[in-house]
């Protein structure tokens, strides 16, 4: 699932609620710096962000990286087998009007239950 955002320009590749949290996940299969870039956009809005990525092995310097950002880093080796490499930090320094502005986005999405 792809969400854009009315007026961010931007758009995640899996968007997660839980109560009032709200994930947003960038999915590469090798190019973990582009998702790096990615996922700053997402600062705004998103209380975890996490890069997703289907390589053979995490390399050091990408967990050095989403260590830094406080960003969540998730290797899925197989289609069915992910495990959590660094685990997010909650983001503080959302914009509160953008933030309003997905939140109503989000309300008009169906869930699956």
């Amino acid at each position: 699932m792809r969400l854009e955002v009315p007026n961010m320009g931007q758009s995640a590749d899996v968007v997660a609620t839980r109560g009032r949290w709200v994930t947003f996940i960038e999915a590469k299969k090798h190019d973990w710096r582009r998702a790096l870039e990615q996922c700053k956009a997402h600062e705004q809005v998103a209380d975890f962000i996490c890069i997703a990525l289907g390589t053979k092995s995490i390399s050091d310097a990408a967990r050095e990286e989403a260590l830094a950002a406080g960003y969540g880093l998730i290797h899925f080796e197989t289609s069915d087998r992910c495990t959590w490499v660094v685990h997010p930090q909650r983001n503080t320094d959302l914009w509160r009007p953008q933030r309003d502005r997905l939140s109503r986005v989000l309300k008009g999405i169906g869930h699956v239950n």
